[in-house]
């Protein structure tokens, strides 16, 4: 049996900041994605 597994490479973390900074700027915003297509505005949401 040939075993074609590739050698483990150990993930690596990379830092970019601290997430208080890197969250800062969260706002809440008029438009919504990723389940709705992009640009829908809030009043045209509809949850079941």
């Amino acid at each position: 049996m040939n075993s074609n597994k590739k050698p483990y490479a150990q993930p690596k973390l990379n830092v970019y900041g601290e997430v208080e900074v890197l969250t800062k700027g969260h706002s809440d915003g008029e438009n919504l994605d990723k389940d709705f297509p992009t640009g829908t505005p809030r009043g045209e949401l509809t949850f079941s």
